[in-house]
């Protein structure tokens, strides 16, 4: 049976990360030599020359550098930038899919991955909860063997903000990808519904205009 070939523009999750990590290098100026030494701290090692070119070659085929959750936080802390940042797929017109056990060999659209950064409807409740639950209470108390309460005064963020923030993400980006440019898909809504209601001032004209001939049509009937 002859073996599939690989399609060059469906990449694996870990190509996605591989990409972003040689977007983040020059975003931040660095050279593989800096980069690699801003991450070392996080790391706990410092990549080599060969390891951090590998990373960047990943998207382009061959070996994929396989990440792990360690070395994706201290990628997010190293170049300052959200865990998100690393899963967000290349632009859209780079027409690039992602690749899963399931989707083979073509992969899936890339707002799998979107989905996956931001929730959606079935999956934002359970997280929402899991961080209002994480958040609740303004201090953190130690108590001891003997019973005495400490108060550490640390106070927990409110991460109540951030996600409603999160959640009006998703929906402009739930928009572009239904619409497009979402500021010209709402100039041409305000156009749809300026027209419907010229339609309708006309329609209820026309209505006034009929009503007025049936009337003096009965008029003259019985004159």
């Amino acid at each position: 049976m002859a073996r599939t070939k690989p399609d060059p523009n469906a990449w694996t999750p870990n190509q996605v990360v591989a990409y972003r990590v040689a977007l983040a290098r020059k975003l931040r100026g660095w050279t593989q030599e800096r980069a690699a030494a801003e991450l070392a701290p996080y790391l706990g090692a410092r990549l080599s020359p060969a390891s951090f070119s590998a990373i960047e070659r990943s998207p382009a085929g061959g070996r994929t550098r396989q990440f792990d959750a360690d070395e994706i936080v201290a990628f997010a802390r190293g170049f300052r930038l959200p865990i998100g940042w690393f899963f967000t797929p290349p632009p859209v017109f780079e027409e690039v899919s992602v690749l899963t056990p399931d989707s083979r060999p073509h992969g899936l659209a890339p707002m799998l991955l979107i989905d996956g950064i931001l929730g959606t409807p079935d999956t934002i409740p359970e997280w929402e909860l899991e961080l209002r639950l994480w958040s609740a209470g303004p201090n953190v108390v130690r108590i001891h063997d003997d019973g005495r309460m400490e108060d550490l005064g640390r106070e927990v963020p409110d991460v109540h903000d951030r996600i409603s923030d999160l959640l009006r993400l998703r929906t402009r980006l739930r928009a572009g990808e239904l619409f497009g440019d979402t500021t010209k898909a709402k100039e041409v809504l305000q156009n749809i519904v300026a027209l419907l209601d010229d339609l309708d001032e006309t329609a209820n004209q026309y209505e006034a205009a009929q009503a007025d001939t049936n009337d003096r049509s009965e008029r003259s009937a019985t004159e």
